[in-house]
């Protein structure tokens, strides 16, 4: 840590501004009144800044680890619970913690005593961070001191010219390892000043920092893209001296606009929980898009059987040994091609853990988390492109009790209540957007789901309804349906007020006749058609079918609520 004087400021909010000396009490108040066990394991949960960086140094003075909860949801939380000693969490917050473990109001200003020494040992774990793997459950990711030195290279990156009272707000949140170092470690490491509070509005946001002479912002692609229109940023150029950005790639239109606005191109961090900082570039505008350049300490090779990109750096944390420090190898997931003088271009992702919104995501914990819900038999997520913004889609097969609840609920209900599962466990951003419920899903000739039909489903609109239940005697059918709102028959049928047309539901009577028959029926015409009144989309019906095989004909009706909305017979070239 820089040396400075207790006087030197630290952090603000806007309520007070800490002084370094403030900052050292404290932590020594906390600590004090933390002392116990050593290596016991505190769940740090707060939303300021300097309140995290207060109960981080306080956990390491009494040579505890702090566990970092991805997430402030009720049901990542509970989960924590079992793997913490104590809970340190913001004044108030008791609903949103562990009700079980032991729990300390997290109030800096009611913590003061002899301050503590800056005295760290490099190699002991400090924090613990948590992150979605390749595969499966959220994994737990240690953290020494050591590991956190990567805010030496940073401040040679990005901070060398940048003058002393320049202050850091950020946007990204202290809870992930990224904006742990930006918006904290860095700013202590370098005696600059940080924003305790996170203001994610653009509202907010800027015009805190129109009111600071020198500033830098560390930001996600997400925060950039709604700043750069607001035409306000431009009225902060030579204000915001830097702009970082991690979490995932920057759009290129998006560095540009930053750069039009602000006489700055940003400055993008490419990295990962397991392997801290890899790499730095900038997109000036109108130039090609440049490749990645790692930072000093690392090195990265492409690994030629799997593609992906492989790091081997100080800053590389892996499993819970703490004798696992030093220069260490790690197999990303991401795809990469590596020039000759270790530069690099990201190809994409080589697993099923994505970055939405700049969070990253396992789909395979989230899929493990449908099946839990009594609804769900069976499910798969993919990704896909929502108004130009990557989002998940469910592809879901309901249970018995499924389709009961879809029948009762409707199909607004019925999301709710598989959203409202995982909601507990993911922010709302990862949540999926899109649903399809479906009888199964599909599977290739070596009984593998293949990713490209789930996403054909989801890109696909229906052509049938959904099947809610049904019962069969003999020749005779009766199933309970529901038409989807985004069937694919209501297009053009009528614009503004759509409605199922007939041809779609003789297609319905005649694919339940054939199931009737065993196979494939040819239909050879249509008799005494009656359409009554409008079948109308989100409407749930029962369709009657009864096959006539010695007369080969197929005898239907369509019912709503004991009406009669449509009914007719099928002609058939052979039944038998």
């Amino acid at each position: 840590m820089q040396s400075r004087t207790d006087e030197s400021p630290v952090a603000w909010d806007r309520h007070t501004a800490h002084a370094f000396g403030d900052f050292l009490r404290h932590v020594g108040g906390l600590a004090r009144r933390l002392d116990g066990p050593a290596g016991a394991r505190i769940l740090l949960d707060t939303t300021s800044a300097y309140a995290f960086a207060v109960g981080m140094f306080a956990v390491a003075r009494v040579g505890g680890e702090a566990l970092v909860p991805p997430n402030r949801q009720p049901g990542t939380l509970r989960e924590l619970r079992s793997l913490c000693d104590r809970v340190l969490r913001d004044r108030g917050a008791a609903s949103a913690a562990p009700e079980s473990a032991p729990a300390v109001a997290l109030d800096p200003l009611a913590h003061s005593g002899e301050p503590w020494p800056a005295e760290l040992d490099p190699e002991r774990p400090v924090v613990q961070l948590f992150t979605s793997g390749t595969t499966g459950r959220a994994k737990e990711i240690p953290k020494a001191w050591c590991h956190l030195d990567e805010v030496v290279e940073l401040e040679r990156r990005i901070g060398v010219d940048l003058p002393d009272q320049t202050r850091i707000f950020a946007t990204a949140p202290h809870q992930h390892l990224y904006g742990m170092l930006l918006r904290v470690l860095w700013p202590l490491a370098t005696g600059r000043m940080f924003q305790a509070e996170s203001l994610l509005r653009p509202e907010e946001l800027l015009p805190r920092l129109a009111d600071t002479p020198a500033s830098v912002l560390v930001a996600t692609p997400a925060h950039l893209r709604h700043l750069v229109a607001r035409p306000e940023l431009c009225d902060l150029r030579g204000r915001v001296l830097r702009v970082i950005s991690s979490g995932g790639p920057l759009p290129p239109a998006t560095a540009a606009s930053v750069e039009s606005a602000l006489g700055v191109p940003p400055v993008e961090i490419f990295g990962s929980t397991e392997t801290g900082g890899v790499a730095s570039r900038s997109q000036p505008a109108g130039r090609p898009t440049p490749r990645w350049s790692p930072f000093g300490q690392v090195r990265v090779r492409r690994d030629p059987g799997s593609g992906r990109l492989r790091v081997s750096s100080p800053f590389v944390s892996v499993g819970a040994d703490p004798s696992l420090v030093g220069t260490l190898e790690f197999e990303m997931g991401d795809r990469a091609e590596v020039d000759d003088e270790g530069r690099f271009a990201l190809r994409g992702r080589a697993d099923r853990v994505v970055k939405i919104g700049e969070k990253r995501l396992s789909l395979e914990d989230m899929e493990s988390r449908l099946r839990e819900h009594a609804f769900v038999d069976d499910c798969a997520l993919v990704v896909v492109d929502r108004s130009a913004e990557p989002r998940v889609a469910a592809v879901v097969v309901l249970s018995a009790e499924g389709r009961t609840a879809l029948a009762d609920q409707e199909r607004r209900g019925l999301v709710q209540a598989l959203q409202s599962q995982l909601a507990a466990h993911w922010d709302r951003v990862l949540l999926p957007r899109v649903w399809r419920f479906v009888a199964a899903l599909p599977t290739d000739e070596r009984g593998k789901l293949p990713q490209q039909a789930v996403l054909a489903l989801v890109l696909e609109r229906p052509t049938q309804p959904i099947i809610l239940g049904g019962r069969r005697e003999g020749d005779h059918l009766e199933r309970e349906l529901r038409v989807p709102t985004d069937l694919a028959a209501l297009e053009g049928h009528f614009p503004g007020a759509p409605v199922v047309p007939g041809v779609a539901q003789v297609g319905w009577a005649l694919a339940a006749a054939e199931e009737l028959a065993g196979g494939e029926l040819q239909l050879a015409g249509v008799e005494a058609l009656k359409f009554k009144e409008m079948l109308l989309p989100g409407g749930q019906v029962v369709l009657e079918v009864e096959l006539d095989r010695p007369r080969a004909r197929v005898r239907f009706r369509v019912l709503a609520e004991g009406r009669e909305l449509s009914s007719g017979r099928l002609l058939l070239l052979d039944a038998s």
